[in-house]
């Protein structure tokens, strides 16, 4: 289990808005977007409790898109799609951590090129100092 100077690190948050896609048109088609998620998750070692659920939003230009999430084991991962402006948005939450580069990497299977806007990384569990990293222990190795 990973530790940095505020206590150890059970899982990683990964947020992204990415533009200037190279193929806007996957992310203009439920199952790609579906099976995107899907093999994202694979990719980085979770595991699908349900999903992927994928739903349009029908409107302007800048409204118009795919919404699609899986719910984990270890928490969720969700994409929006904006195909018409060549954008998405992902969030990847987990209590495992898991390297962000195979989820770019991901994206770029998937999607072609594009240009990372904002990106974020937070790791999950910095608030189980002390005692409880020992619990944290037998928690990690149940997920």
């Amino acid at each position: 289990m990973p530790e940095t100077e505020f206590g150890s690190v059970y899982g990683s948050h990964v947020m992204l808005r990415v533009r200037q896609v190279a193929w806007p048109d996957q992310l203009d088609d439920p199952q790609t977007v579906g099976n995107f998620l899907r093999e994202l998750v694979t990719r980085i070692g979770m595991r699908i409790l349900d999903g992927p659920l994928t739903a349009s939003e029908q409107g302007d230009t800048a409204h118009y898109g795919y919404s699609s999430v899986v719910i984990l084991q270890e928490s969720h991962a969700a994409i929006h799609t904006y195909p018409r402006l060549g954008q998405f948005f992902l969030d990847v939450f987990s209590c495992r951590p898991f390297d962000t580069r195979v989820v770019i990497g991901t994206c770029a299977d998937f999607f072609g090129g594009f240009e990372i806007a904002e990106q974020a990384k937070l790791d999950r569990g910095l608030h189980w100092p002390g005692p409880a990293t020992e619990r944290l222990t037998e928690w990690t190795a149940t997920r």
